[in-house]
């Protein structure tokens, strides 16, 4: 089926309970497991790539190949960037028909996130996109954005509430205190400024970090308010450690397409399982 709004699938799902699963895939095979994971899980899903993908395919290739995949699904996809940071990356992405983009000006002064936020959700709507934006700062390695445990900053309410209104995002990522990539230690979330903001506000809520947090953090996250739930290095490990593992187990088989249809199969379980989850919310 055709690619549909973000913020509208979203919506329903939020309505219901549940969160969408958002998933950076890296080429075509982690594309069409999420695609295969949706159709497994009846549930919609978020395809989202981060700016590296992007710059090594091209947006124009990375569209059509999401586009392609998704004429095999029966159930609503949508294909979102992740914190983008190119402002010309970010429009081309626009043009070439992402659903929505995020700008993440989160690394500067807030007046300067407010700006370029502003200045790319005017872009934005104008192609009848819709636009995440980041207030706070995650921790983690996400591609180009590196930031240090210590330097993460944790959003209030009042902050978030502040900057939506001065912005005009469509949905928001605030700073909780989870974190890109591996979780060094255990942790030290504030979910309660979720709460606060989804009783607050009509604005999706987004969590980033989502690798490695334990089943019932997942859970306790969705009950939150949470209504986008990004995930991209579990992807990462669980694609690359599958390839390692059946070509150690199969060493003399010089068979290209077995090795990615495992790859492919374990990605499907993981995404399946991710997206059940969210949609529970239990």
């Amino acid at each position: 089926m055709p690619l549909v709004d973000t913020v509208t699938m979203m919506t329903a799902v939020r309505a219901r309970g549940g969160c969408v699963g958002a998933f950076n895939v890296v080429d075509f095979l982690s594309i069409e497991a999420v695609v295969a994971a949706s159709e497994r899980s009846g549930c919609p899903a978020i395809i989202q790539a981060s700016s590296g993908t992007l710059k090594a395919f091209g947006v124009p290739c990375l569209t059509k190949m999401v586009k392609l995949a998704a004429e095999r699904s029966t159930h609503p996809l949508a294909l979102h960037l992740d914190h983008g940071t190119d402002p010309n990356i970010i429009r081309e992405a626009v043009r070439c028909g992402f659903n929505s983009v995020m700008i993440d000006a989160s690394s500067f002064p807030i007046d300067e996130n407010v700006r370029r936020t502003k200045e790319i959700v005017d872009y934005a709507h104008d192609y009848g996109v819709t636009v995440e934006g980041e207030i706070g700062v995650v921790a983690g390695v996400e591609d180009d954005v590196v930031v240090n445990e210590d330097a993460a900053i944790y959003t209030t309410p009042a902050e978030a509430l502040d900057f939506l209104a001065r912005t005009g995002v469509d949905f928001l990522a605030a700073a909780i205190g989870t974190a890109h990539g591996f979780y060094k230690s255990k942790p030290r979330l504030n979910i309660q400024t979720l709460r606060d903001l989804y009783a607050r506000t009509s604005c999706p809520l987004v969590v980033h970090g989502g690798t490695g947090l334990d089943r019932d953090t997942v859970a306790e996250l969705v009950r939150a308010g949470a209504s986008k739930f990004n995930v991209s290095t579990q992807i990462k490990i669980d694609y690359i450690d599958s390839l390692y593992k059946y070509i150690d187990e199969h060493r003399t088989e010089y068979n290209i397409l077995k090795v990615l249809a495992r790859a492919k199969s374990d990605l499907v379980d993981m995404l399946a399982d991710y997206m059940t989850l969210l949609s529970k919310g239990e």
